[in-house]
């Protein structure tokens, strides 16, 4: 049978055309993720491994740093009520057995005595017809003394006489020396126990956020032989 020439040139073009059309629909599914196969695969993998890590990285990092502000830098702002009061060194408080001193922002009575070092909160603890009200110091009979309801306390916060059924509420004193505490005000056998500064350049600080109730007005060591 004689060849048809017309015919070959027909057959090459197509076998052309059809590696082209191939050619471009592989590099089409390339390109589109189709036959990526293993490799696009464990690239893929990796990239979300990469991401956990760097999450998991980060999210370490902002737990250290929150924990290590929350040690370094106090909860309540200083020197505001609620949080610590920093009086500074022993040398400059109130010399012992002097007459206290008022901190109108600690809404505290600071007392240096032979039992220790005192931060009394303000508010009388007999609540005249549920309302707080304040107690004063009386120089006079070196006593506080409610106005309200007439109840007396030592300088001591101790209780003396009147219809409060406790001593005067105080606040926990912190003495720090060399970034450490060395004393605390702590209840021990009920007993109140005050610290005393062991040096004049220990610091005083005064913690309004925790406070501890005045014992019991019947348990008061002062009910009998009172000078005042």
């Amino acid at each position: 049978m004689t060849a048809q020439p017309g015919l070959q040139p027909q057959r090459n073009w197509g076998k052309g055309a059809k590696s082209a059309t191939a050619g471009a629909a592989l590099s089409a599914l390339e390109h589109s993720g189709s036959l990526a196969g293993t490799e696009r695969k464990n690239l893929s993998r990796r990239e979300l491994l990469t991401y956990v890590w760097v999450g998991a990285l980060a999210a370490m990092t902002a737990g250290s740093g929150l924990a290590a502000y929350l040690f370094l830098y106090p909860r309540w702002p200083k020197n505001k009520f609620g949080g610590k009061f920093y009086l500074g060194a022993a040398a400059d408080l109130p010399a012992t057995g002097s007459e206290p001193q008022m901190n109108a922002f600690g809404k505290f009575w600071l007392a240096n005595t032979e039992e220790g070092l005192h931060a009394f909160y303000k508010i009388c603890t007999h609540p005249w017809n549920g309302n707080p009200h304040w107690y004063t110091w009386e120089p006079e009979r070196y006593r506080f003394a409610c106005p309200v309801c007439g109840s007396k306390f030592s300088l001591e916060g101790h209780y003396i006489e009147g219809p409060a059924p406790r001593s005067l509420d105080r606040f926990v004193i912190e003495v720090v020396k060399g970034r450490k505490v060395v004393g605390r005000t702590m209840i021990a056998e009920n007993t109140i126990v005050s610290p005393r500064a062991p040096s004049p350049d220990a610091e005083i600080v005064v913690d309004t956020g925790t406070m501890i109730e005045g014992l019991p007005s019947m348990s008061s060591p002062i009910l009998k032989g009172y000078r005042g």
